[in-house]
């Protein structure tokens, strides 16, 4: 066997092609089809894989953050309750201590539910005054008597960020207490920028940061994501790990810088769309009478100044026997601008003795109804020839009834 009969086989597996398989193909080209190597197919993509089901852990986390809220909103409650009927000045502190570490608890269980994303709803948003800022933000702070408040401007935080405006300062305080002598103060500020915002500032005088760790800090403040070679624990941090949240929504930068005499300083620019003028209570419009509460009296005639109406037409009832010692006739007096004396009579047996105008009847031992003739008589009439008229009294007309029926049960039946 010659060697070029042999057919060398290359170094990737396919065989060479000689001169008579080229000759071969040239004369019957089915003859190909036989001598080339089949070619490998090319193995189908694996397919992609599954999307793994959403974390039930938000959620999760979501309604315990909900229910510790509940329970700490419930508290508060019992406990205004127990503080407004204490008495002791001791046990009084201790209260106000409790109900201040439930504020705290309660302030946990909102970060929580900034950590997830969710956004903590307010019952009555307000804008805010930049000192009552400062003053809600240090209230849920534990080492709160060592704040100390600086220059502060008169402007105030727009109702939809003011809750998260506090949520930051109140981070950045709690910080601040913490890591800082227990005698040292810590001094809050605010002063205006060029661009029309606000620079508040936190100073306080502890040991500082380190320094690799600052600019680890402010990235995390600022939203960037952290170098592989950052040393930093986030979990070590969940006070600014929520700040950062709040920050990169509303566009506040914050940032913390060392002091050089030793401490801590951090910043957070509120931009100028998060500002307005202190709002001034409405006052009354000049238009618009003010209603007058209480209301004034009803005019009751008989009083000073109120002209009494003029009696009905109508005669008062026939009384049988004469004059009805039941019955008091009252004059009418020259001068309308005073009341009349009234002299009242009841069936209780006393009559009331007569009192000038605005007073109110006096009643005296007289037995009416036993001896009319001990009553006193009539006040004189005033005017001149004008017969007394009385006003209708349906007791006149129930004692001439007993009168009748006395005097028909004495008599016997008449027919």
């Amino acid at each position: 066997m010659r060697s070029s009969d042999i057919t060398p086989v290359s170094t990737v597996g396919r065989r060479r092609v000689t001169w008579r398989q080229r000759a071969a193909r040239w004369l019957d080209p089915t003859v190909a089809q036989w001598d080339v190597a089949p070619q490998e197919t090319p193995a189908p993509p694996p397919p992609p894989p599954d999307e793994p089901p959403p974390s039930p852990w938000p959620a999760i986390c979501e309604q315990f953050a909900m229910r510790i809220m509940a329970s700490a909103y419930q508290m508060g409650s019992h406990l205004e309750a127990v503080e407004a009927d204490e008495q002791d000045p001791d046990r009084l502190e201790r209260l106000y201590r409790i109900d201040h570490a439930n504020t705290r608890i309660r302030r946990h269980a909102e970060n929580l539910q900034v950590l997830l994303g969710r956004r903590v709803e307010d019952a009555n948003p307000q804008t805010v005054p930049l000192v009552d800022v400062v003053r809600a933000a240090s209230s849920a702070v534990e080492h709160y008597p060592r704040i100390r408040m600086g220059h502060v401007l008169d402007l105030a935080v727009v109702e939809f960020a003011a809750d998260d405006v506090i949520r930051v300062l109140t981070e950045l305080l709690d910080n601040a207490t913490r890591f800082s002598p227990p005698t040292a103060p810590v001094i809050v500020s605010a002063f205006i920028t060029e661009d029309g915002g606000v620079l508040l500032r936190i100073e306080d005088a502890g040991v500082g940061l380190h320094p690799d760790h600052v600019a680890q800090l402010n990235a995390l403040l600022g939203g960037r994501p952290l170098s592989p070679a950052a040393t930093l624990d986030p979990a070590a941090h969940l006070g600014l790990a929520v700040v950062a949240h709040l920050a990169g929504s509303h566009r506040l930068r914050v940032t913390l810088t060392n002091r050089p005499s030793g401490g801590t300083t951090a910043t957070v620019l509120v931009p100028g769309a998060l500002l307005c003028e202190i709002p001034t209570p409405a006052g009354p419009d000049p238009a618009t009478p003010s209603p007058v509460w209480p209301p004034p009296p009803r005019p009751v005639p008989g009083q000073a100044g109120v002209p009494i109406p003029p009696p009905p037409a109508w005669p008062p009832p026939p009384i049988a026997g004469g004059t009805d010692p039941w019955s008091t006739p009252m004059a009418t007096p020259p001068d309308s601008t005073h009341a009349p004396t009234v002299r009242l009579a009841t069936l209780g047996g006393q009559a009331a003795e007569p009192q000038p105008s605005g007073g109110l009847p006096r009643r005296v031992p007289t037995s009416v109804r036993d001896d009319p003739a001990a009553a006193p008589p009539p006040p004189a009439d005033p005017g001149a020839g004008s017969p007394p008229e009385a006003w209708p009294d349906e007791t006149a007309a129930f004692a001439a009834g007993v009168s009748d029926a006395r005097t028909t049960s004495d008599e016997g039946p008449q027919r």
